[in-house]
């Protein structure tokens, strides 16, 4: 019976468990957040002198003279030069007394502050300003777990919803018993049924009872702290100084000249200083300020450093009790709530992390990153219903570059539902702008030097060097503001991200830097811009601080640096580089596995081949993933090859082979190489070409090991790869995938290996000497052809065949129109301008005058009119020599088998790097 019971309650907890959590709306700017973001704007123009007129009469600003209260203003908002703001959604019971700035400064030091408003006649004035270092007024309720077994902790809540929570529970066990029980124990379902019946009706009365105490304990907190503050108001001034050395990132090591050391100024000093000791990795600086302050702290800025401390000594369970801490001290907003998801997330705690991100949703957060995180989340879990809402929630926020979300793989299914596609447009040369229902209609006045833009429902605010950020604010822009579409705006964003690296490279100089979340944004961001201009000496510098033991570093951050030493001919740093990464655990324990297999690719790409199989075996045990089986089989094949296969070397090649191979046949191989090497430096010169590995394999083996499907024919990987073992000759459908992979060797050379993947494929399918060859305009509808900007990103990430198959074929006509166009001279310009580190965008302007828009436009009326196959006039022919054909006489059991002759193989097309077969038109 016991056993029963134990049954019973286990089924009851994981029924409720399984229930699917409301989604709710984001939620609208409230009245109070939208004069708070009117103050905000006047604030960055005015400076604090244009706050002490919108004080509310019961503001104890209100009696200090008019340069005190401008003093006491500005030490917590901070100087307004060069600083952002963004304004953050709060939980539903403060959306009217409440509106919270999340604030980074120059320095990188970030901000929370908090504005307390109050409505007079039609309009909020302020009643106070707080910031993260001073007393929170909402003392946390339940105290933290324990350290050894974190658990999230809810924001503020009256006790009695727990009772409630409890005979809810109990009345289902009752319920779920009785269900169980009905035959045999009629006495007992009786007094079951009504006495569950009971429970229910008190646990909703008692849920009322919690949610109006909640609603009037977060008034009475609010009234109370309010009533404090009229007595005995802190004050800040003395410590002006040191709030402008730190935003502007001036050293404050020594504080006895700037900073008073009496009361709640001496606490705010003590953790503004700590905050940058974190920074400057002065860590047992900060430990002992921060020890200083009682565990737990009812200061939400030391339980915020407490878990940024944390995390940078990989103290998972010190970091997260302390973030969930600063998340129960309040007040609750989206912003915080976030900064905790991600902490939880690098520490390895991924379903605490997705809590977090759904407690946003449940709040209406305004911030489309939590929308796409989630979309990502839910595609993943096969959920794409509930994947395809939040894209179109996120996309309605903050609709992104087209390029970017193909660049998802997860959510390609979603992309090419139906009713995706009728809001992310893949065909369009342009972006189309997404203009809000709601945009403008609630303007707010701008100062006269405020520049707004808008994209969705988004609202961004330029202030001369100063910018306020309204995430749902669309509807305050004022009239006449036109909607930007997301590739202008992501052009915009580049711009300003590349603009900060003169600023981030002094600040970013520190690994605790990166412990700040503003600033590792920043980082993370100038990073990415930097390297879609190729600036890699540059992102060598910005990351030149490191460490591969840090939790908090993305680990994109440390990819971009490996690649950055690559392009810049310092190939053993980047290799020392990824050998430390992989011999850490950070990104064992933060179970991310696609950064662990990215790793494991690198590592092979610099033939460290047990290194590899270890980070893609640790991929695997995280997340199965039948891609990563493959990779690590392509390894295994590529191990074998480099120590057990024969090589024959030549002035520009060196070639593995199988030993049932004979050495004439890898001679024959070697010839059309060089060959065709010299053939194609007319238009790819390459004066200096460094010798390739190339790899000789059986069909077989290709097909099983390396590729695992039909479609791939050849590839290139910094070494060429192609199952043409015991071929008994070479028509040149055959000689076109030696052809394609030599040029995909030539350009990485010729260009630094900085060629766009629509280039690089383009170029090798026009050098194959082939007579004839398709045109994608006489396959396709030239209004359903994949717009030209978004190429690069579905040959180098899309998992659909269908749709890599239109991208070869669309990329070999432009490089067709760019020769029919401008010549074999636009060709040879492209290479150059990709040698410099141009961008397409760059190049495309540099070889035809026009933006990648009109290009596209252009290019598509030039191809309705070109629809024939494109024909390749001259043909060097490798397999007759007079009048009768080369044959080698292979020996080796395997030649002429079906698995090892390709000669009655349809020509194909390629995937990056690789032969690729179009399998059917659309």
């Amino acid at each position: 019976m016991v056993k029963m019971w134990r049954t019973c309650i286990t089924l009851v907890i994981v029924s409720m468990a399984a229930l699917p959590l409301p989604a709710s709306e984001v939620r609208a700017i409230s009245d109070a957040e939208r004069a708070a973001v009117d103050h905000a704007a006047a604030y960055l123009s005015a400076g604090p002198e244009a706050l002490v007129a919108r004080l509310s009469s019961s503001s104890p600003l209100r009696n200090l003279p008019a340069a005190e209260a401008a003093k006491e203003i500005e030490v917590r908002l901070g100087p307004p030069s060069g600083a952002t703001w963004e304004l953050q959604t709060v939980v539903p019971a403060l959306r009217d007394k409440v509106a919270v700035f999340d604030i980074a400064y120059p320095s990188g030091v970030d901000e929370t502050a908090v504005f307390e408003l109050s409505k007079s006649e039609d309009t909020y004035k302020i009643d106070n300003l707080r910031i993260l270092a001073e007393e929170s007024p909402q003392k946390a309720i339940f105290p933290a777990p324990p350290r050894s077994a974190p658990q999230p902790v809810e924001t503020a809540k009256f006790p009695v919803d727990k009772l409630a929570f409890g005979l809810c529970l109990v009345a289902c066990t009752l319920a779920t018993a009785a269900a169980l029980l009905r035959r045999g124990h009629k006495g007992f379902v009786m007094a079951a049924i009504p006495s569950a019946a009971v429970l229910v009706l008190s646990a909703l009365s008692l849920a009322v009872l919690a949610g109006e105490h909640t609603r009037v304990e977060t008034t009475a907190a609010h009234d109370a702290a309010k009533a404090k503050m009229d007595d005995s108001y802190p004050r800040l001034a003395s410590l002006l100084d040191l709030r402008r050395a730190l935003a502007s990132g001036s050293d404050t090591k020594d504080m006895s000249t700037v900073a008073a050391r009496t009361g709640v100024a001496r606490d705010v000093a003590k953790l503004w200083k700590a905050q940058m000791d974190l920074q400057q990795v002065r860590i047992d600086a900060a430990k002992r300020t921060l020890a200083s302050f009682p565990t737990p702290s009812s200061i939400p800025l030391v339980e915020i450093l407490r878990g940024r401390l944390g995390l940078m000594e990989q103290d998972e369970s010190a970091s997260a009790v302390a973030f969930e801490h600063a998340v129960s001290l309040g007040p609750g907003r989206d912003g915080l709530w976030s900064e905790t998801a991600h902490a939880l997330l690098a520490l390895g705690y991924e379903d605490r992390c997705v809590k977090y991100l759904d407690r946003l949703e449940r709040i209406g957060s305004r911030d489309a990153d939590v929308y796409y995180v989630l979309s990502m989340f839910r595609a993943f879990k096969d959920k794409e219903e509930e994947s395809e809402r939040l894209l179109n929630t996120a996309w309605a926020l903050h609709p992104a570059q087209r390029s970017r979300v193909i660049g998802v793989p997860i959510l390609w299914s979603v992309i090419r539902k139906p009713a995706t596609s009728n809001f992310i447009n893949l065909s369009a040369p342009e972006e189309a702008p997404v203009t809000s229902p709601a945009a403008s209609t609630r303007a707010i006045a701008l100062p006269a030097d405020a520049v707004a833009r808008v994209s969705g429902d988004y609202l961004d605010v330029q202030i001369g060097d100063q910018e306020l950020s309204v995430p749902g604010g669309a509807c305050l822009a004022p009239a006449g503001t036109r909607p930007m579409d997301a590739e202008s705006w992501s052009r915009l964003e580049e711009e300003k991200y590349v603009g900060d690296y003169a600023r981030l490279v002094s600040v970013a100089g520190t690994a605790g830097a990166y412990a700040q979340p503003a600033l590792r944004r920043r980082i993370t961001d100038s990073a990415l811009a930097l390297a879609e201009r190729n600036r890699w000496n540059d992102i060598v510098q910005l990351t030149d601080a490191l460490s591969p033991k840090s939790e908090y570093i993305p680990p994109m951050l440390f990819f971009l640096r490996a690649t950055a030493l690559e392009r810049m001919q310092r190939a053993p740093e980047a290799k020392a580089l990824l050998i430390s990464l992989a011999a850490g655990h950070v990104l064992q324990r933060r179970r991310d596995a696609r950064s662990l297999e990215q790793l494991g690719e690198m590592l092979a790409s610099y033939d460290l081949f047990d290194a590899a199989v270890k980070m893609l075996d640790r991929a695997e045990a995280i997340r199965q993933n039948d891609r990563i089986e493959r990779t690590v089989a392509q390894i295994n094949m590529n191990k074998r090859l480099a120590t057990k296969y024969t090589t024959m070397e030549s002035e520009h090649f060196q070639v593995h082979y199988p030993e049932d191979v004979n050495l004439g046949s890898a001679k024959l191989i070697d010839q059309i190489l060089e060959d065709e090497l010299k053939r194609m430096q007319a238009w790819i010169p390459t004066p200096q070409f460094k010798p390739v590995v190339v790899n000789v394999v059986w069909w077989q083996d290709f097909r099983s090991t390396i590729t695992g499907n039909d479609f791939i024919i050849g590839l290139y990987q910094g070494k060429i790869t192609v199952p043409l073992a015991g071929m008994p000759y070479y028509p040149p459908e055959i000689v076109g995938i030696l052809t394609h992979e030599l040029c995909h060797a030539m350009l990485a050379q010729a260009t630094n290996d900085q060629a766009p993947h629509w280039f690089q494929e383009g170029m090798a399918k026009r050098m194959e000497m082939v007579g004839m060859t398709r045109n994608a305009f006489n396959m396709y509808d030239d209004s359903k052809l994949l717009a030209f900007s978004l190429l690069d990103s579905v040959l180098r990430d899309s998992p659909d065949p269908d749709m890599i198959g239109e991208g070869y074929l669309e990329s070999e006509a432009v490089v067709r129109y760019i020769e029919a166009k401008y010549g074999k001279g636009g060709i040879t310009t492209m290479i150059e301008q990709f040698r410099n580190g141009a961008t397409t965008e760059e190049a495309i302007q540099k070889v035809s005058g026009l933006p990648v828009a009109e290009f596209d436009r252009q290019f598509r009326l030039w191809g309705r009119a070109e629809r024939r196959f494109f024909e390749t006039p001259i043909v060097v022919r490798y397999d007759l020599e007079d009048e009768g054909e080369i044959r080698i006489n292979n020996t080796a059991g395997k030649a002429g088998t079906g698995s090892g002759d390709l000669s009655g193989q349809p020509q194909r097309k390629r995937l990056t790097g690789g032969t690729f077969y179009p399998m059917k038109k659309p």
